[in-house]
């Protein structure tokens, strides 16, 4: 034990750091981000056989399952899920170390896990309960053992990063690439390759077989995560240099990483080329996205960090006499860059009225919701996502022909305005909605909050 703790003490110590700062900024009074609510909501209608909660057949069911599993048990979900995406994210330092210290020395692995750790993105969803992290920890996982050799485990875990994300992909398709270039340097046999992609078809087959059930199509699920990817977020859309420049924001050094691509594919042999073709394939498509955020890039900030890190150790190394010098000089400057950047979730959604609504009245099913965190601490069933797929002119319609179905309405008009903006009628049809939800039925909330509009029908 005394071993591993000194051959690991620079790892502890920025896990204890990362750890210490965590306690320091968290605020456990902060309110659900959307997709927390929608995972905890798809949990319990997972484990309650769609008796409570909701369901949104567009998404990957590993995370809603591990909630879901936590409510089961009569545990806080929000208390232990904020934990588990907490242990995780250290578990992803470790791995990022790891595979760091797998592929190149020591000093690079300790230089990636604290710039990780400690980069304002990464640390800032460490508070919030979404799918990322645990599945950059199953894809992590995943490409720690392909290193290794391990290709079968390898594959399954990467399908399970999959079915945790499905961003993931752009991980294990990489991954693959470079997996079918090992087996053209005959460092790997095309059996093995095959065996693999299987390994990672295993934990994705149950999920085809339920869209096959309920849908009549193994991939609709798919299918509508790539229409909702065309048709919604607009209001996120970016320049094509967004994630160039809040990259740099975030934290200058990467600009090092320019440096770890070309040394790494000047001077290392090709079986240390798995980063920077990762790093590179799975980077390049989010760049041709109008919608960007960046919390889609979480999944390469390990790859990211680790090509800086070879970068400021080889650049340093020029200056022979001076190199530690130097180089400690650059992580100070790191340091005093991203330090004032840092914090985590401190959101206020206001939606206070709504939870007052579903926690003081009885109500037994027929509820629609605009927002799926009305309901996330409630044991109620959605019976209608006035949100999803998308509030467009369409779903008003449908809504409007099945209005009989519903008890109670709770709109609040920001979760769902503006409307599409190739969707000239949309506006008029929202006007509409309204109206004909305050003819049909009794108005028990009606107010402006800022710029948006709290409505409770029943």
């Amino acid at each position: 034990m005394n071993k591993i703790f000194k051959d690991n003490l620079g790892l502890i110590l920025i896990i204890l750091s990362f750890l210490s700062l965590y306690l320091l900024y968290l605020n456990p009074n902060s309110d659900l981000w959307w997709d927390s609510s929608v995972y905890i909501g798809m949990g319990k209608y997972i484990y309650s056989f769609g008796e409570i909660g909701l369901y949104e057949d567009s998404r990957p069911l590993v995370w809603p399952m591990i909630l879901g599993s936590f409510w089961k048990l009569g545990l806080d979900v929000i208390f232990f899920g904020k934990l588990m995406v907490l242990l995780f994210g250290i578990g992803v330092i470790i791995l990022t170390y790891l595979v760091a210290y797998e592929l190149f020395d020591k000093k690079i692995a300790l230089i990636s896990s604290f710039l990780l750790a400690f980069n304002p993105t990464f640390f800032f969803f460490n508070s919030i309960m979404f799918a990322g992290i645990p599945s950059i920890f199953f894809s992590l996982s995943g490409i720690y053992l392909f290193i290794r050799g391990k290709y079968s485990l390898a594959g399954f875990l990467l399908g399970i990063a999959f079915m945790t994300r499905f961003f993931q992909i752009f991980i294990a398709l990489p991954v693959y690439l470079f997996f079918i270039y090992l087996v053209y340097k005959k460092r790997a046999t095309l059996r093995k390759f095959f065996i693999s992609i299987l390994f990672f078809i295993i934990p994705v087959t149950p999920y085809l077989i339920l869209n096959l059930i309920l849908y009549n199509n193994p991939f609709y699920s798919f299918l509508l995560q790539a229409w909702m990817t065309k048709f919604t977020g607009w209001i996120f859309y970016q320049q094509f240099n967004f994630y160039f420049l809040n990259l740099i924001k975030d934290n200058a050094l990467v600009l090092f990483s320019i440096l770890g691509i070309i040394f790494i594919f000047k001077n290392e042999k090709f079986g240390k080329f798995i980063i920077p073709i990762v790093f590179l394939l799975a980077f390049i498509p989010y760049n041709f996205s109008q919608h960007k955020e960046m919390r889609f890039l979480l999944s390469i900030l390990p790859f990211l960090y680790i090509l800086a890190s070879y970068g400021i150790v080889k650049f340093s190394s020029l200056f022979k006499k001076n190199k530690n010098i130097l180089l400690l000089l650059i992580l100070i400057i790191g340091i005093f860059q991203v330090t004032p950047k840092l914090r985590l979730n401190d959101y206020d959604d206001k939606l206070g009225p709504f939870y007052d609504f579903v926690q003081n009245n009885e109500i037994e099913d027929g509820i629609w919701i605009s927002n799926p965190s009305f309901i996330a601490n409630t044991e109620l069933k959605s019976d209608e996502l006035i949100y999803y797929p998308l509030y467009n002119t369409k779903k008003m319609i449908e809504l409007q022909n099945k209005l009989e179905e519903a008890k109670y309405v709770l709109i609040n008009t920001c979760d769902i305005m503006p409307c599409p903006p190739w969707e000239g009628s949309c506006n008029q049809e929202h006007d509409n909605f309204i109206d004909l939800l305050k003819e049909k039925f009794n108005i028990y909330l009606d107010e402006g909050v800022g710029r948006c509009n709290y409505y409770i029908f029943t």
